[in-house]
């Protein structure tokens, strides 16, 4: 494998880190975009939909495609790759193998970063592991979360990406592997509070400017974070990891973000981000959020200074006898009532009016990201539009209960 080596020998040489972009002046402002993407599902009817029965090969262009325009306003689009690509036989739940182009449909869209650690990681075994590594790196995508090895671990882990000056490591963890053994040499990351440590001690040695911890954890379809979940995020914030991301619920939980001042430090706490694109069509599951998060650094400092959500839809409408399925942002699509059927329609608004309402009442300083007049209006790139902020007397992580020492994690 000429260029499976050649590959890796690049990320060896850089030192784990994935560089676009070009270096500028440490003294100057730079700036970094970030967008968190939830769970990437792949059942047995997606699966379906993609392949195209006259040439036998599978497409997931469209399912992706509307995304392109609000990914294309990020640095770094990292998702949850909760799938194998062990290759045939394709399998849906429980133990998932999708088609390698998922990943194709996922890239071309804008997402360039993914991680995978998660409960299904094992589905398809030492083979599911090892495969869907391979792909990765021949495909050139940075990935965090699950390793044939220990000395691969070591030469990957933790990812560092960078662009613009500003290097931030990422971290990935697991509750479980739903029972399933970890087959050996293969190492995926588990959720253990002295691991996340000695991980977070390395990423000192690497000259980040900030370190992500993306979580698999949490209760399926509850829309509130754990007690665990809410004692590891402050867990990890007291080490110094300032942006937690979580995913798995498979629904939506509230965001809560700080912005560095002369007198607080910031700090991200995203629970649950819910479903990106599956076939589960439950009320509160068919759908999910975007998580943005601006970063600046001059002189040297890092500061988080803005955040905001898209919420997406997964559309699964029946044409030429076929279901087919489409993620959607929100935001542009309800302006587009014609879109939809009227039962769709009513599914499509109830998502939305479900999830507002939640982060209404729960996030605090994380508000939607609008669209007017066929653009997105980001708070850091609409320099004349205000962000609302939620004002509250006491900080989240302080206000809401009183949190034991130690949890059974």
């Amino acid at each position: 494998m000429i260029r499976f080596s050649l590959v890796y020998l690049s990320f060896l040489i850089l030192s784990c880190s994935y560089s676009i972009g070009q270096e500028t002046n440490s003294t100057s402002k730079q700036s970094l975009s970030l967008m968190f993407v939830g769970d990437v599902m792949g059942h047995g009817p997606q699966i379906t939909s993609a392949l195209d029965k006259k040439t036998g090969k599978y497409d997931y262009e469209d399912v992706f495609s509307r995304m392109a325009p609000i990914f294309g306003l990020a640095d770094f689009v990292i998702a949850n790759l909760e799938v194998t690509l062990a290759g045939p036989p394709y399998s849906g739940y429980p133990q998932f193998s999708s088609p390698d182009e998922l990943v194709d449909g996922l890239t071309n869209a804008g997402v360039n970063v993914l991680v995978t650690s998660n409960n299904h990681t094992v589905d398809r075994g030492k083979k599911g592991i090892t495969r869907t590594i391979d792909v990765l790196i021949d495909k050139k995508i940075p990935f965090a979360g699950a390793y044939k090895d220990s000395t691969q671990r070591d030469s990957l882990y933790p990812l560092v990406i960078e662009q613009n000056g500003i290097r931030l490591a990422i971290l990935n963890y697991t509750y479980g592997t739903n029972g399933i053994p970890v087959p050996s040499p293969t190492i995926v990351n588990l959720i253990d509070t002295a691991l996340i440590r000695a991980d977070f001690e390395r990423t000192k040695k690497m000259n980040v400017d900030e370190v992500i911890a993306f979580m698999h954890w949490g209760v399926e379809y509850q829309r509130t974070p754990s007690v665990q979940q809410i004692w590891l995020t402050q867990f990890m914030h007291n080490l110094g990891i300032r942006l937690v991301i979580g995913s798995h619920p498979h629904v939506v939980q509230r965001m809560e973000t700080s912005f560095d001042t002369d007198t607080t430090e910031g700090r991200v706490a995203v629970y649950s981000l819910g479903n990106f694109v599956s076939n589960q069509r439950p009320r509160y599951r068919n759908g999910g959020v975007i998580a943005a998060i601006h970063v600046e650094k001059e002189n040297g400092i890092t500061r988080i200074n803005n955040a905001g959500y898209v919420l997406v839809w997964v559309q699964t409408p029946i044409i030429s006898g076929k279901r087919i399925y489409r993620v959607l942002p929100v935001a542009k699509y309800e302006q587009i009532p014609d879109y939809f059927s009227d039962e769709e329609k009513d599914l499509f608004t109830e998502f939305a009016k479900d999830s507002r309402q939640l982060f209404d009442t729960e996030n605090y300083n994380v508000p939607e990201i609008g669209y007017r007049d066929g653009s997105w209006i980001v708070p850091w790139i609409s320099k004349s539009e205000k962000s609302p902020r939620r004002i509250r007397r006491i900080e989240p992580w302080r206000r809401e209960m009183v949190i034991p020492e130690k949890v059974d994690i």
